[in-house]
Formats: C-alpha cells, sequence, structure tokens
C-alpha cells in the first residue's frame, strides 16, 4: 500500500536532545515490518505541537485529497498535535479521504476501543504540554526572584553570556562597550544638546553608527532605549505577556507561533533583578533628566494643538496639583484647572478659576526676564537651598549613624542565638529560622544606609554657583533681544528654562532649572513669584 509518514519535533524538544531523524528511522522501521511502501515523507521540523497551520501538516492533508497515498503513519498522537481539537479535525479529514491513520505505538484496528485510546492519549498529550509550560514558567520566575537573568534577547548596550551546564554558571549581561558609547551619546544627546527623538536618529544616521538590526534607526527604538531602567542598574522578568498580534505585519502563511505581540502586565507583577554596580551604563540623576524631558516633549507636543498657548505643558493649579488647559471662551483664550478632566462626570472638586491667557503669560515672560536681566533674583533663590541642603546633610549624617549602631546589633543578636544553641536551649531549626531573619534585617538596613549615602553625594557641589548663574544669564539675555514678536522662539525658550508654573490663585511661582555639566552633577534649582491679575484692567504687581 502506498505509504506516507510524518514526523515533527519542536525546538524544545531538539534542546533536549530529541531529534527528527530518530523519529524517521522508526517510522521507516515500522513500514519495512508491516511492508509498507513508503512514497513521501513529511517533515516539520523545530514546530510546535500546539500549531495546526504547519507546512508539511497542510502539504499531508492536500496530497491526501488527491489520493496518492492510502495510509499516513504517525509515530504517536503527540506527533500529531498537542491540542485535542487539532487532532480531531485532522483525524477527521484524513478519514473522509479514506486514509487510513496508523500510530505507531498503537493497535492499527480502528475499533471504538482503540478510537477511545487515541482521545485518551491525546488528553495525556495535551495535559503534557501544560504541564511543562507551567513547570518552565515556575523554574523562571523562581530563578528571577533570586535574582538571575533569565536567557532573552538583552538590551541594546549588553551582550548575553549563555548558561554554562558544565561549570554551573547561570547566564548573565555583559557591557558591550561599543554599544554602551552609543547609549551614553543618545542620552547626551537628548539632555544637553535637547534634541528629538527624530533629531537624534538623523544625528546617528550621520554620525554613521547602525543600529543593533537593520539599516536606520526607529523612534521606537530610541523610545525604548531612554525609558530603559537596566541602564542604572534594574531589569525586570515577568514585564510582558504574549498576546495575538491584530494586525500581523509578516504576511506568511505559516506561524511557528500566534502569539507574537508584547503587551505590558500591570507593574506589581513584574519581578526585579537588581544588575551589579559594573552594569550600570548611565547614572540614576541622567536617566531622572530623560524622563523629565520625555515627559516635557509629550506635554509640549503641539499635535493636535488648535490654538497657540505661551506655557502650554507648563502651568500647574497650586491647589491640586492637576495641569491647567488652554480653554478657549467667547474668542478669547483661556488657562483652566484640569480637575474637571479627571472628575468627569463627577463634579470637578477644585475651585480654582479661569485666568486669561494674556494675563498669565505677560505676568510669567516679564517676570523671566527680569530675572535672567538681574541673576541676583535667582542667586539669593541657591543661597537659601544650600543652606537647607546643609541640614539635610546633617540629618542624614544622623541617620546614618543610627543604621550603624542598628547593623551592630544584629551580630550581638547572632551572638545571642549562637550561645542559646550551644547551651540547647534552641534546636537547630529555630537556629537557621531566626538568623535567617537576622541577615535579612542587616542586608535591609545596609540598602537603607546606602540610599542615604547616595542621597548626600547627590546634593549641591562646591562649584563657582554664581559663575554659573552669571554665564547662564547671559546666553539666555542674548537670546532675549532677538524674541519679541516671535512666538515660537519665546515658548521653546520658555519650555526649555521652566520646569513648572505653579498658579494659586493670583500667585504665579516660576520654577526653572539652569543644567550643570557633567550631567552626573545636580542642576541649579531657581524660584521666582509674581503676582498675576485676571481682569486686564487690573494693575501688575510683582513679589
Amino acid at each position: 500500500m502506498n505509504t506516507a509518514i510524518y514526523a515533527r519535533v519542536s525546538t524544545d524538544e531538539q534542546k533536549e536532545g530529541k531529534t527528527i531523524d530518530s523519529q524517521i528511522a522508526c517510522l521507516k522501521e515500522y513500514a519495512s515490518r508491516g511492508k509498507y511502501n513508503i512514497i513521501k515523507e513529511y517533515i516539520d521540523d523545530g514546530w510546535s505541537g500546539s500549531v495546526l497551520n504547519r507546512p508539511a501538516l497542510d502539504q499531508l492533508r492536500d496530497d491526501a485529497a488527491q489520493g496518492i497515498f492510502e495510509v499516513v503513519i504517525f509515530n504517536d498522537v503527540d506527533r500529531l498535535a498537542r491540542d485535542m481539537g487539532h487532532q480531531a479535525v485532522v483525524l477527521k479529514d484524513l478519514r473522509s479521504k479514506n486514509v487510513k491513520v496508523i500510530f505507531t505505538k498503537l493497535p492499527t484496528e480502528e475499533t471504538p476501543v482503540n478510537s477511545l485510546l487515541t482521545n485518551i492519549l491525546g488528553s495525556f498529550a495535551q495535559f503534557e504540554r501544560e504541564m511543562i509550560l507551567d513547570r518552565t514558567r515556575r523554574g523562571k520566575k523562581n530563578k528571577a526572584q533570586k535574582g538571575l537573568i533569565i536567557g532573552n534577547i538583552p538590551p541594546y548596550g549588553y551582550n548575553y553570556v549563555k548558561r554554562d551546564k558544565d561549570n554551573r554558571l547561570e547566564g548573565y549581561y555583559k557591557v558591550n562597550d561599543a554599544e554602551a558609547k552609543v547609549v551614553k551619546l543618545i542620552f547626551d544627546l537628548f539632555i544637553n544638546k535637547q534634541l528629538s527623538i527624530r533629531g537624534i536618529a538623523k544625528e546617528l544616521t550621520r554620525r554613521g553608527i547602525p543600529p543593533r538590526r537593520g539599516k536606520h534607526w526607529r523612534t521606537s527604538s530610541l523610545h525604548r532605549i531612554i525609558r530603559n531602567e537596566t541602564f542604572v542598574g534594574i531589569t525586570y522578568y515577568n514585564k510582558h505577556t504574549l498576546v495575538e498580534a491584530i494586525n500581523h505585519r509578516n504576511s506568511t502563511k505559516y506561524m511557528k507561533t500566534k502569539k507574537t505581540s508584547l503587551r505590558l502586565k500591570p507593574k506589581d507583577q513584574w519581578i526585579p533583578i537588581l544588575l551589579p554596580e559594573n552594569l550600570k551604563i548611565i547614572s540614576k540623576e541622567t536617566f531622572d533628566l530623560a524622563r523629565l524631558q520625555l515627559k516635557r516633549n509629550s506635554d509640549l507636543s503641539p499635535r493636535n494643538v488648535k490654538h497657540a498657548y505661551l506655557l502650554r505643558g507648563l502651568v500647574i493649579c497650586g491647589n491640586c496639583q492637576a495641569p491647567f488647559h488652554g480653554s478657549p471662551c467667547h474668542g478669547k483664550l483661556f488657562y483652566r484647572c484640569g480637575n474637571r478632566h479627571r472628575r468627569f462626570p463627577l463634579p470637578k472638586e477644585c475651585k480654582a478659576p479661569m485666568i486669561t491667557a494674556d494675563d498669565l503669560e505677560n505676568a510669567v515672560w516679564n517676570k523671566f526676564c527680569e530675572a535672567i536681566k538681574h541673576p541676583r533674583l535667582i542667586t539669593e533663590q541657591v543661597i537659601k537651598l544650600k543652606e537647607k541642603t546643609s541640614k539635610v546633610s546633617d540629618a542624614i549624617l544622623n541617620d546614618t549613624k543610627v543604621i550603624d549602631r542598628n547593623i551592630g546589633n544584629t551580630q550581638n543578636e547572632e551572638n545571642r542565638l549562637l550561645e542559646a544553641y550551644r547551651q540547647n536551649v534552641i534546636t537547630l531549626g529555630q537556629l537557621k529560622e531566626q538568623m535567617v531573619k537576622i541577615q535579612e534585617n542587616r542586608e535591609q538596613l545596609k540598602k537603607e544606609k546606602q540610599g542615604l549615602l547616595s542621597t548626600q553625594e547627590n546634593r549641591l557641589s562646591s562649584l563657582d554657583t554664581q559663575r554659573t548663574i552669571n554665564d547662564y544669564c547671559q546666553q539666555v539675555k542674548r537670546r532675549l533681544e532677538n524674541l519679541k514678536d516671535n512666538f515660537e522662539g519665546k515658548r521653546y525658550l520658555l519650555a526649555l528654562a521652566l520646569n513648572k508654573v505653579v498658579l494659586d490663585g493670583k500667585k504665579v511661582r516660576i520654577k526653572g532649572v539652569i543644567p550643570l555639566y557633567p550631567l552626573d552633577q545636580p542642576n541649579i534649582a531657581f524660584t521666582t513669584s509674581v503676582y498675576c491679575v485676571l481682569r486686564p484692567q487690573q494693575s501688575l504687581a510683582l513679589f
């Protein structure tokens, strides 16, 4: 009888040493004993049994309709499919075309008992697949909770060194020096040079710096780099879940998996993995600046903006901290507290009134120009900040001494427990349990101390603040002279120099930042205030 044989092995099974050749050899041996004439072989190498649309399996079903063979031999039920529904579809299709299906590990007679046995084995194949997936998931989760890197595609800037089973070494990240330089350049262009994401892509292309894959840099890739916390020493496992794509970008008929898209899981399900110091490419301060810049870029984006507001994305409410939005009314432009949008359809909670755009924008612009032309206003703010910083540093020093004493106390607790064990007051199990708690407490105290020390290091340094402020103000002052009637120029300059404009009744607090270089130095922050009128006929008083 003309016979076809079908063999399948998944990628995971290949890793376990199961090869397609061993299956084919078994099928040929079975056909030889039964005197079946093999006229064609159908092989799906590297395909999961959970997928129905497999190239060789589809070809087998198409050829069965042409009457090319009368018998098809599978090595086992799980080689056909690991899904009961898929198995039933294929068997019904082949038998409707008068093709006899044989499994080498089952009787060949088509009896009700044998059909029942086939269904039972198919159920076991599906159950086994689910168990394998569950064991794999739990095993990876357990490794991640221990702080181990799970095998994956490493972020740009790193290489992944695979697990060494022989030496019992787990996989780990290693800094890719060439890519790490590009990462630092990207952050520098974004924060220092104030380039947009598209601008960075153009600059990297101009310099001839290629991405890891593809020919050109994409804005999505650059967004992922700037948002990636791995560069500051923390990565996550269980961050995404695989889902089926709504629109497949690849129109190929056969896909080894249907779930080709990633979707973020809730953050409380992420498992953080702390990386050693030598894997940190970007400082935490630089990363935070980039994150703030991304938010500012989003707030100041001109997309979908119908009216021109000088302070778009900068104004927040002093009462409820909600952002103020542009709100045209009867042909005039106003700023309105966004609390009503947050609360809708419930009544708004904030009573902050609207304010005309001209009043607020003129007040902020004039006060900003005054501060730039008279740097003393900014210097006074910085002096006050330094005095406050000095007091904070003293508090940090006192907290550090307390933590050191507590760390010393944990050692005393360990000594007391050991003495209690030697005198048979406690059992070995109780000793181990209490020692683990003490060690955990000590590690927590060390982390708290490290956090305090990092905070202290990040305080204002002893730079020549006065000279830095004067230089900055002189540079901005030269630009002010050319911006008298340039709305976009004014808006760009304010977005660059100001963090936020806090509107509290008639009082407006203008918060700005003077950047210092290199980037690991904290910025100089300044605040100035002004009283703003709500009606054009009222006078303007500076504060």
